[in-house]
């Protein structure tokens, strides 16, 4: 269950970006056989390129077979799990407590945009630090595969604050 509201979260962002943004991120795709994974993680890093992000993020794909063989996640400062995995997510988090873990919601992952994966990646890592809640989710994202969000959780929030005003 998430636990943060909107403007919570938004506060929270405020509070951490700077910190979470002071050295690039490193963004695991992660999916079961590694297929998908590997296709969208070379389209992010080629958007990375294309738009200059170099120094903000990169993204490695790990298949979910390689985690229950014992293989680490080090180098990743964030998971992101395809929607599909989203059932093994609590078990991969109590054995990396450490590093964050997030269901990709199911248009995001198809669409791949490499803003909005940075931008929910820091966003992410932001929530998982104050809270401590792994898999992280934001409010009311609880069932990745019921949630149709197509950009960054960021972008979301402020256009539905928008639209309250």
């Amino acid at each position: 269950m998430c636990f943060f509201s909107g403007m919570q979260v938004v506060a929270s962002i405020i509070g951490l970006y700077g910190t979470v943004c002071l050295n690039m991120l490193t963004i695991m795709i992660t999916c079961r056989g590694g297929f998908s994974s590997s296709y969208i993680s070379a389209v992010l890093n080629r958007q990375v390129k294309e738009k200059g992000l170099e120094e903000k993020a990169r993204f490695l794909y790990k298949p979910y077979d390689k985690y229950k063989d014992g293989e680490t996640i080090d180098e990743a400062d964030v998971v992101f799990l395809s929607t599909r995995l989203q059932y093994v997510s609590g078990k991969l988090a109590e054995k990396y407590p450490e590093k964050p873990f997030y269901v990709i919601p199911t248009r995001m992952y198809g669409l791949v945009n490499a803003e909005d994966y940075i931008e929910d990646a820091e966003d992410v890592i932001a929530g998982f630090r104050e809270t401590g809640k792994n898999p992280y989710c934001f409010e009311g994202e609880e069932r990745a595969i019921r949630n149709y969000r197509i950009v960054s959780h960021r972008k979301w929030l402020a256009k539905n604050l928008q639209q309250e005003s």
